[in-house]
């Protein structure tokens, strides 16, 4: 297909092409121009980061957030004994997916025109990359911001409370199970809403306990405002993601005036983004003004494991995607052979 058209424009990283120009699994939905070549190099991947192409702005709404978290880490080890305090370990694991999921999406991104099987990978380790983080939450809400109600001797919900991390760990695996399994899926609306909803679930999961205390707080929970505020605020943020996510907007409505700049999933990024910052100041505030309260009422068994369990999860996230990896290839072979 490509041989037969002329590209629309050069950039640093070569010809730049337009939609009926590029085979129809790298199309996206009402993107007109600004595509990469299919086949391109690693050199000519990372040129282009500086080209107009409709994946720019993918690759630094994320790369350049995942370098500020990789600043947060390190400033707050210089206050924060992160290497002796059992306390502090759930927050360390948070910091650390809070750094790897942008930066697994930047790559993605940058790298998925490598070829057919490469963009497939790309993104079967993006997706691993937010349900390792959608974990990394779930562990760090145990830890500081259960509300008091849940974490009192007695609670109606205590099996929940005792089994919501492992539940979260179980979730996460099977987020990265059925994202990736959407990408041997014909492009449908209920591919799409798998998709989605892959994510949507464990995002739900983990925020339970937080919408519990938000409307139902006591004294112990409403000591922290901040936190209140900033989850408040999250919350919006979130499902203004998802909301850009599935719907196309703006694109939908223009298409061809947003291709480089503005279309949704750039949108999504930086609204993503803005909401995991808003949960780190809400966290940080939890972390520091309830440590004497939650302490009291949990002896962080799970904090103490809570390094081990996010290794665990990475690891299996690893398995998984290396099992669709395995199948990607079987397939192609078999489509040769036939």
């Amino acid at each position: 297909m490509l041989g037969m058209s002329v590209s629309t424009g050069h950039g640093l990283s070569g010809p730049i092409y337009r939609v009926e120009q590029v085979p129809e699994h790298f199309q996206e939905h009402f993107i007109l121009r600004g595509y990469r070549h299919p086949k391109s190099s690693v050199t000519q991947c990372l040129l282009s980061v500086f080209d107009p192409t409709n994946e720019t702005l993918n690759v630094w709404t994320h790369f350049l957030p995942a370098w500020y978290f990789v600043w947060v880490l390190y400033y707050l080890s210089g206050s924060t004994d992160f290497l002796n305090d059992q306390y502090t370990w759930p927050l360390f694991c948070y910091l650390l997916v809070c750094c790897a999921f942008p930066l697994a999406s930047a790559v993605a991104h940058l790298f998925n025109v490598l070829s057919d099987r490469a963009r497939h990978v790309c993104f079967f380790l993006d997706y691993s990359a937010l349900a390792l983080f959608s974990f990394g939450v779930a562990v760090t809400y145990r830890a500081y911001c259960f509300p008091a109600g849940l974490l009192r001797e007695g609670s109606p919900f205590a099996w929940y409370r005792d089994n919501y991390v492992f539940v979260a760990a179980f979730n996460a695996m099977l987020c990265t199970f059925c994202s990736c399994q959407t990408r041997f899926m014909k492009p449908s609306p209920f591919r799409k809403a798998m998709r989605l909803g892959s994510f949507a679930f464990p995002y739900l999961y983990d925020s339970v306990p937080i919408v519990y205390r938000l409307l139902h707080s006591t004294p112990e929970d409403s000591s922290s405002l901040t936190a209140h505020y900033f989850f408040t605020r999250q919350f919006f943020l979130s499902f203004l993601a998802a909301f850009l996510y599935a719907s196309h907007l703006p694109e939908r409505l223009v298409p061809g005036i947003f291709d480089i700049v503005g279309h949704s999933h750039q949108l999504f990024h930086v609204a993503s983004i803005m909401a995991v910052w808003d949960q780190l100041q809400a966290v940080l505030a939890d972390f520091e003004e309830r440590r004497e309260f939650v302490q009291k009422h949990w002896q962080f068994e799970l904090a103490k494991n809570s390094i081990l369990f996010v290794l665990v999860v990475f690891w299996i996230n690893l398995f998984i995607v290396a099992y669709f990896t395995i199948k990607l290839f079987q397939l192609k072979h078999k489509l040769k052979s036939s």
